[in-house]
């Protein structure tokens, strides 16, 4: 039963409608434009014949009637148009029959068409002939004197068995197609429906591994076309979810082992000092490394914090200087860096380049992206604040002589969770959360965010602020 509402089954399915209902419409547009040209093209031969036998008889239905040199021409029309023909005076009184045994000579013609012809119109209808058993036209012509008064018609009856024989081999032709063309069509969606569905199916099978807790799944992609393009981003995502759900679980338990470490160090002071009598110079030593366990936890804490607020917050954006804002957040940090040994210098562009923005967010970013230059730059090194433009974007770069980053992990560093092997920083590095901070800060503004570094040349992190129209 799943069979049938596949996609494979559902796309052949469709496919087979479509080409049934466009040769339906083709099939009946087709045999109707035939039918009224087989038709029409009858009743204008039949009135020609009509009109012709008309002139012939014009001037003999008047005064004393030969009705048996009538009968002789309507036999002979008769032959040519491939008609029955009758001549009527204007009584409607047969006096010339192309039939000569069983025919209505002498008769009165009761005929709609032959009435409507006596009053000066051409007249034509189809109907049944129970004499021939056959359908035809009917056709009757006024037959009219030089004063173009009516004194008689023509009536002509001809079968259109021919013409429908025509067209009943047409209609065969058209049915012969439309299967011809299902068979062609559905054999050909059947093979497009398995070409189609087949990598579809094997994505069906790689989620429902992954949904298994198997994330290590590969598709192979064999097209450049959508279902190519799909499976390129499935394998994509399933090396993306690895590498998440594998970091998560490390990130979990260096978070674990950080937290454990400050709370095992605060347990042993806090029972030192209640266990313990101590001079107040040592009592102020074990306060004071109390309090940078506790700051080190708080800062963990702040970052998850701050990231999970992050994704749900829009910021009240007003415009800012970045020459005014970067100049004076340099100053407020060369003290800092000094202390380190380090030297923090700017570059800054001479024109103002004013960006909307939040203040405060972009103060974090910046002291994110120094602290991260702090961290992984040796004593005596360089940090530098660039601020140029590009474009219709203010650039800001932040250029350390670091230990750089591997080439590996340059596309993951802007990932939250991800931290650079610790031993490449001189202090042991952050939580792995503040460069995922950044981003998710810029992005909020509209911006981008990369990084350029070689393992043991230094770091340029980027971040570009779309420039403000005044």
């Amino acid at each position: 039963m799943t069979r049938f509402f596949s996609i494979r089954f559902r796309l052949t399915a469709s496919f087979l409608a479509i080409i049934l209902a466009v040769m339906a419409i083709i099939s009946f547009f087709l045999y109707s434009t035939l039918e009224r040209y087989y038709i029409d093209n009858f009743t204008n031969n039949l009135e020609r014949s009509g009109f012709l036998a008309a002139n012939f008889v014009t001037g003999q239905l008047t005064g004393q009637v030969n009705s048996v040199r009538l009968s002789v021409l309507a036999e002979n029309m008769s032959l040519q148009s491939q008609a029955r023909v009758l001549f009527t005076d204007r009584q409607a009184l047969v006096v010339g029959d192309s039939i000569r045994v069983g025919g209505l000579l002498n008769q009165v013609l009761e005929h709609e068409d032959a009435a409507i012809a006596l009053k000066g119109n051409v007249s034509s209808s189809i109907g049944y002939s129970d004499r021939i058993e056959q359908t035809v036209m009917q056709m009757a012509v006024p037959v009219k004197d030089e004063n173009d008064q009516v004194t008689g018609v023509v009536f002509l009856s001809a079968s259109l068995e021919e013409v429908y024989r025509t067209l009943n081999d047409i209609r065969r032709f058209l049915f012969l197609s439309t299967v011809l063309a299902m068979a062609v069509v559905g054999g050909g969606s059947v093979a497009l429906a398995r070409r189609f569905t087949g990598p579809i199916e094997e994505l069906t099978v790689a989620a429902r591994r992954m949904s298994e807790g198997k994330l290590d799944q590969h598709i192979e992609v064999r097209s450049g076309d959508e279902i190519g393009r799909l499976a390129d981003q499935f394998n994509l995502m399933a090396k993306r979810l690895n590498y998440y759900t594998t970091n998560l679980k490390k990130f979990a338990a260096d978070v674990a082992h950080e937290v454990r470490t400050p709370l095992t160090t605060m347990s042993l002071l806090t029972k030192a000092l209640k266990e313990h009598e101590m001079e107040p110079e040592q009592q102020r030593e074990f306060i004071d490394d109390l309090d940078n366990e506790l700051e080190r936890l708080v800062a963990l804490v702040n970052d998850l914090l701050e990231l999970s607020k992050l994704e749900k917050n829009e910021f009240e954006l007003e415009e800012v200087n970045l020459n005014d804002f970067i100049s004076d957040f340099i100053i407020e940090n060369q003290y800092r860096f000094a202390t380190a040994n380090l030297d923090l210098a700017g570059n800054l562009e001479d024109q103002a380049l004013v960006v909307s923005a939040a203040p405060l967010k972009l103060r974090q970013v910046m002291s994110n992206l120094l602290d991260n230059a702090l961290n992984y730059t040796g004593p005596g090194g360089t940090v530098t604040v660039s601020l140029f433009r590009e474009g219709n974007e203010a650039v800001v770069m932040v250029e350390d002589t670091g230990c750089g980053i591997p080439a590996e992990d340059l596309s993951y560093i802007f990932e939250r969770f991800f931290r650079v092997d610790k031993a490449r920083a001189r202090e042991g590095g952050g939580t792995g959360l503040g460069l995922a901070i950044v981003s998710e800060i810029i992005g909020k503004h509209n911006g981008r965010v990369w990084v350029e570094s070689e393992e043991g040349s230094g770091s340029r992190f980027y971040f570009a602020l779309p420039l403000t129209e005044s």
